[in-house]
């Protein structure tokens, strides 16, 4: 009988390192269809044309204005917008999510954002809230009676602006 009980707690170890290694041993990496992803794949080179194609078109755009500063008023553009991994994994673990689509967008201070919505398969857009917030137990009342009223549909924006927060020594900043 004290055999078969050390088997036992022998094979529970076993599967609770496994299970262990299946959920923190990974590399962290997210599942990638690459045959999907493929399609959205340019050599680094080419988004560094692309990059600096942009700012110079940008330069000679401000040159044909009458008023030069126009554009850094009214169109205050980044070079880029980085967001972090939570944001981007928010918008893909929405159900229903197959992708991301990227809206520009004019915030009240002129500056051009990146407007982030999670799209199904059929490329619509997913406009619910994207973040559920825990509401705290209250004692004597029900968590169904300590919820807020129903929230409104959520986008992610708010990216970290570049210049400002660059990596200057990447291949596609441009000057």
């Amino acid at each position: 009988m004290k055999r078969s009980q050390t088997v036992l707690y022998f094979i529970i170890l076993i599967l609770l390192i496994l299970l262990i290694y299946r959920e923190f041993g990974r590399d962290g990496g997210i599942p990638v269809d690459k045959e999907r992803a493929r399609e959205h794949v340019i050599p680094v080179d080419e988004a560094a044309a692309y990059t600096k194609a942009f700012s110079s078109a940008k330069m000679e755009l401000q040159k044909q204005l009458q008023d030069t500063g126009y554009l850094n008023r009214n169109f205050n553009l980044p070079k880029a917008e980085s967001f972090n991994r939570h944001a981007i994994a928010a918008l893909l673990n929405k159900k229903g999510a197959d992708g991301i689509r990227i809206y520009l967008g004019l915030n009240p201070k002129k500056e051009v954002v990146f407007v982030l919505l999670p799209v199904d398969a059929k490329g619509k857009d997913i406009a619910e809230k994207l973040i559920a917030y825990e509401t705290p137990w209250i004692p004597g009342v029900s968590r169904a009676m300590a919820l807020p009223p129903a929230e409104d549909a959520e986008a992610m924006e708010r990216g970290h602006r570049c210049p400002h927060t660059c990596d200057l020594e990447s291949p596609v900043t441009a000057p």
